[in-house]
């Protein structure tokens, strides 16, 4: 039988998650939430944005940029 010498790590850098830091990311984050969700709800035949008319089917489009832009926001002021 072979002996086999294991080693514990004992850093938990591999374990770490970045959250969020600030209200550009979770307004981010709350914006491309919705817009996912707004998106697949539309597929399913329900619209979220109905009182909005003819622009309700772009609201997936610019929710998710806003989001992003808002995301971006936060990697500038770090």
């Amino acid at each position: 039988m072979k002996k086999i010498k294991v080693e514990q790590k004992t850093s938990n850098d591999e374990m770490t998650i970045d959250l969020p830091s600030g209200v550009f990311s979770y307004l981010g984050i709350i914006f491309i939430g919705f817009a996912v969700i707004d998106y697949a709800a539309s597929r399913m035949g329900t619209n979220l944005t109905a009182f909005l008319g003819p622009l309700s089917q772009f609201t997936p489009i610019a929710s998710g940029l806003i989001g992003g832009i808002f995301l971006s926001l936060r990697d500038q002021s770090e």
